[in-house]
């Protein structure tokens, strides 16, 4: 099942899909705390992205034409424009590693994603056909050293990922994380010009915060 599930979205060259997120994390005069993020992701292989997010950590704009990475804060009008590998995939990493941006859906969009968690499972086990928002889905649990995580995949013949949980469960930690994927549409015409970033005439220009 994650195999027939990587296999179709690996092989997409076009799609978009709206991403929404919750993300519990512990505070330490409140306790868990949740934020929460919606997201429209639009994708071309092999080397352009956008992403426009909006919700409790603002809302920004994420751009990758082939060429460079620019994130824009509607909230403030500031963009921040980087060099960028000649993929979608090395360009996620590169800007994850060195900036610390996190990317909505990357995670099944990586070509070696079912052989990465099968090395990092301790368990991994099918508990059959339930149902998330009136859609069937086959539904997939595992854990490994630090984390439970449990995976729902469209039991519709197109095998796509329908909702994601992540909990970890090391000690003084208390963050959950869950991803609902909608409204999926698979290789639709997209012009090379939605990639492309143009500042407005007022945006001020800044420096990227390095990761350290």
């Amino acid at each position: 099942i994650l195999d027939r599930m990587s296999f179709a979205v690996g092989n997409l060259q076009s799609c978009s899909l709206t991403l929404k997120t919750e993300n519990d994390i512990l505070d330490a005069r409140l306790g868990s705390v949740t934020f929460s993020d919606n997201a429209r992701v639009y994708l071309k292989a092999p080397d352009k992205l956008y992403v426009t997010k909006s919700g409790d950590k603002g809302n920004k704009e994420f751009y990758y034409d082939g060429k460079n990475f620019i994130y824009y804060s509607t909230d403030i009008n500031t963009y921040s424009p980087a060099p960028a590998p000649t993929t979608i995939i090395q360009t996620i990493d590169s800007i994850h590693n060195t900036l610390g941006i996190d990317f909505p859906a990357a995670d099944f969009f990586y070509p070696y994603f079912v052989d990465q968690l099968l090395e990092m499972s301790d368990n991994l086990v099918n508990l059959g056909i339930t149902s998330v928002n009136n859609k069937k889905c086959y539904h997939i649990a595992g854990t490994t050293i630090d984390k439970t995580y449990q995976i729902w995949i469209a039991d519709d013949g197109t095998f796509l990922p329908v909702k994601l949980s992540i909990v970890t469960v090391s000690p003084g930690s208390d963050e959950h994380y869950t991803a609902l994927y909608e409204d999926w549409v698979l290789n639709p015409t997209l012009q090379d010009s939605m990639f492309d970033f143009t500042a407005p005439s007022d945006a001020l220009k800044v420096k990227f915060s390095v990761k350290k």
